[in-house]
């Protein structure tokens, strides 16, 4: 059986050309090597600039790699021709970080939605559509009188909800988040991880989720890896990456993560009082 994700030592580089001097060489992925298991949450935490979003780009077919393999239900998206890539996008799909730029201020939600359908040829009856379309907001929590209307309408976490609609008209097997909640208020961000924890249990999906917080990861993920300038430094599953973290730099950004002092608590509720 095929892994949902499979990457065998990926390299990225970037070069530029300037127009004087000489080209510049930036390796943003060193020798990644990463898994994702059928049905389970893959978190890949980091700060920003380490590659995160440039290794999803390069899974989504949008970047090449510069050396490596990479698989998806076993199928090498650098060597696959566009034919196969188009029936590959049935099976994997993506959530973007900002939901304001990812969907067309011109289109309304119908349209937003039955476009993926369009292009692979799905649900062509009406009445069929109308239904399905339906059904794919009340999974995301949202009416179904939202259909007529436009991006700008809608709050952010609205809009999220949306653009996850979309992800999964298409009924797909894996789902790549990329921060998708970085954008959204802290109570909104809560409302999204708990529907996609949701949608991934009811659906029985495997999914990468990229984040830059530990606290969001612990919540969603089943294994954690951590990348640090284009590499993956440590692989574990998220408790015993919690409980046992081994890596220098883990352990780093871990204890950067606010936490909760009861002592300080009581001595701010006092202080309230007293006022």
């Amino acid at each position: 059986m095929s892994l949902p994700i499979e990457i065998k030592h990926l390299v990225k580089t970037y070069i530029r050309h300037p127009w004087l001097g000489k080209r510049v060489e930036k390796e943003v992925l060193k020798d990644v090597s990463l898994t994702l298991q059928p049905g389970r949450v893959l978190g890949l935490v980091g700060e920003s600039g380490c590659g995160k979003s440039t290794l999803c780009k390069v899974l989504l077919g949008i970047e090449k790699p510069t050396a490596g393999e990479v698989y998806v239900n076993g199928k090498d998206v650098a060597r696959i021709s566009k034919a196969q890539f188009k029936k590959l996008r049935r099976e994997m799909q993506v959530v973007y970080q900002d939901p304001y730029s990812s969907l067309d201020p011109r289109m309304n939600v119908r349209q937003i939605l039955s476009e993926p359908l369009e292009i692979h040829g799905l649900k062509k009856e009406k009445e069929e559509r109308e239904k399905y379309l339906k059904e794919l907001l009340e999974a995301v929590g949202l009416s179904d009188l939202f259909l007529t209307r436009y991006p700008h309408e809608f709050s952010g976490g609205q809009r999220q909800r949306i653009c996850i609609a979309r992800a999964l008209a298409l009924s797909p097997q894996i789902l790549i988040a990329d921060e998708p909640v970085s954008a959204l208020d802290v109570s909104v961000q809560a409302q999204i991880l708990n529907l996609l924890k949701r949608i991934k249990q009811q659906r029985n999906l495997s999914m990468l989720f990229v984040t830059h917080d530990f606290g969001v990861a612990r919540f969603l993920c089943d294994d954690i890896a951590v990348m640090e300038q284009g590499k993956i430094v440590e692989f574990s599953t998220a408790e015993e990456l919690f409980c046992h973290p081994q890596n220098e730099y883990t352990k780093k950004l871990l204890a950067s993560v606010p936490k909760a002092d009861p002592a300080l608590r009581e001595q701010w509720l006092n202080v309230t009082k007293e006022n």
